[in-house]
């Protein structure tokens, strides 16, 4: 018996229908196999009468506005959160008036956090190397860094080294008379941590062992005399490092070798001219990303309550300022991109705002977003997961 078949290509109206149908479809279950990205922010205080702690906002499929915050865990000193190659999260925090870092489940709110004291004072950054199996902690006020080792399931064993900082530059006086860790910079090759000490202007640089869970000291880096390095990103190639300066309000850039981990210093640029600064009775740099194409390079500069864009050409190392624009809030503590780099959103501590702006990678622009402001306590850091 013959079988009769039906080609859609025989009748123009049904393929035609056929061919509406699969495309709605196949855009609706794109959308629903699609994941909302999560932006984490850690607070420092209830302001506006609001919990401390970790909050959690999710960010449009387009990218262009955030949804009202919600508190996920109520953490005092949870200043820092880190995201790590699972789906566990890393924090600062302090409980029982003890400084620790803690870890959670991005995946299970109702997860409990799981804690380790630091036992030096507390933590201002934490982070993981690339392997996920070292956290790192920085202690600005203890001057020193800590290291936890984590398990297979991503929990925190008790604190396995500590290594401290001595000395100072002492060139800004009471800011550079002793060492102040500020953050934890992984190489892209996850062979060395470099811990930009403000105190000391200099990068303090740890070689990495992921398979025993360890660091070892590899000597350090000069950056500028009294620039106070605070935080330092990679570019995207792992060929260059860029070092923001608190104090000076500037930026370094280095060239990276990869083998032996060496810096080569090749410029410093301001984020703010002299007249700039002076607008104002006092300015520090706080934050410094790189966009994911490698040629954008923004900064916050608190004070002055302004992002400074960078255009970076990695053919010539050349790093040039061509925008400056108001946050649109106050205090600038923190800031960051979205996943696809489409979208930044800048953490205001003392408006207890997050705001957004468009990022043009063509011209090195950003553009505020009108009416997409947040409200959350005290922002000072942003994060964000998948």
């Amino acid at each position: 018996m013959s079988k009769t078949v039906f080609k859609p290509t025989s009748f123009p109206f049904v393929s035609l229908v056929l061919m509406i149908f699969w495309t709605l479809f196949s855009g609706g279950l794109h959308a629903q196999q699609r994941k909302a990205a999560s932006i984490w922010i850690g607070t420092a205080g209830n302001s506006i009468e609001m919990d401390e702690g970790i909050y959690r906002s999710l960010l449009s499929s387009n990218e262009q506005s955030l949804s009202r915050v919600e508190l996920v865990h109520k953490l005092k000193g949870a200043g820092w959160v880190a995201t790590s190659p699972s789906s566990m999260m890393y924090a600062t925090g302090n409980i029982d008036g003890k400084p620790v870092v803690v870890s959670f489940d991005s995946a299970d709110d109702d997860a409990p956090l799981q804690h380790q004291e630091i036992g030096d004072g507390g933590s201002c950054f934490v982070t993981t190397d690339r392997s996920g199996k070292i956290l790192i902690s920085a202690q600005y006020g203890g001057g020193s860094i800590a290291v936890f080792p984590i398990n297979e399931k991503g929990r925190l064993g008790p604190r396995s080294q500590l290594f401290d900082h001595s000395g100072g530059s002492r060139v800004v006086g009471r800011r550079q008379d002793s060492p102040h860790p500020h953050y934890v910079a992984i190489s892209p090759d996850n062979q060395f941590a470099f811990v930009p000490d403000l105190g000391l202007d200099q990068l303090v640089r740890y070689r990495i062992d992921a398979a025993r869970q360890e660091l070892e000291p590899a000597g350090a880096v000069d950056v500028i005399p009294g620039g106070g390095p605070r935080h330092m990103k990679f570019d995207p190639q792992g060929k260059y490092a860029f070092v923001l300066n608190e104090l000076s309000l500037s930026v370094t850039v280095f060239k990276y070798g990869s083998e032996s981990g060496q810096m080569t210093k090749l410029k410093t640029v301001p984020t703010l001219t002299v007249d700039e600064k002076n607008q104002n009775s006092f300015n520090s740099a706080s934050e410094i990303r790189v966009h994911p194409n490698g040629r954008v390079v923004i900064t916050a500069n608190r004070g002055h309550d302004s992002m400074s864009v960078f255009r970076f050409d990695p053919d010539t190392a050349d790093l040039k300022r061509v925008q400056v624009e108001p946050v649109r809030g106050s205090w600038p503590r923190n800031f960051n991109f979205s996943p696809s780099g489409d979208s930044l959103i800048v953490a205001g501590k003392d408006s207890n705002s997050l705001t957004m702006f468009s990022v043009n990678t063509e011209n090195a622009n950003i553009r505020y977003r009108q009416h997409q402001s947040v409200l959350v306590p005290a922002p000072i850091c942003i994060t964000n997961s998948n």
